[in-house]
């Protein structure tokens, strides 16, 4: 009998935005609600684990939908939660060696190591309306800029996919 693979063909049909700050996770999100008039909400970490890993990396997921126009809200850090304990623990007196493999592990999107979050939309938006939502953000005193991002241009887009 012959042998059958199955490929699958992911939509990437939505708008990426990468935001540059230093700010913790639920400060952005707090500011985007605010000035996009949001209901972002912590959701369940969102969890990957490449060939490559021995552990998943853990990534901070905050979401809202809103149903009357058909869009969903997403922010997502770049950087997996693990990966920031393992960088807060590796000082001068922490036990044992974190390995160097730590520190290569845990970026959502290699591409865009600069980007700390990524503001993902779902759905119809004009062009309009998303220079708009880019320009709010980057008046965001914290934020050090905010761009959008071509996402079939990323390699590592599947990580995009939740």
């Amino acid at each position: 009998m012959g042998k059958h693979t199955l490929k699958i063909e992911y939509d990437y049909d939505f708008v990426l935005i990468g935001i540059s700050s230093h700010e913790k996770d639920y400060r952005i999100c707090w500011a985007l609600n605010k000035i996009l008039e949001l209901d972002l909400t912590k959701k369940e970490s969102l969890e990957i684990k490449s060939k490559k890993q021995d552990t998943p990396s853990f990534f901070s997921l905050f979401s809202f939908e809103n149903a009357e126009e058909f869009l969903d809200y997403f922010v997502i850090s770049n950087f997996s939660e693990n990966k920031l304990s393992a960088a807060n623990d590796s000082t001068l007196f922490a036990k044992g060696d974190k390995g160097s493999h730590s520190t290569e592990i845990g970026i959502l999107i290699p591409e865009q190591k600069q980007m700390n979050y990524f503001f993902v939309i779902k759905g119809e938006v004009a062009k309009k309306e998303r220079n708009e939502i880019i320009r709010k953000i980057k008046k965001l005193d914290f934020i050090q800029t905010a761009v959008q991002v071509d996402v079939n241009e990323l390699k590592s887009k599947n990580n995009l996919i939740f």
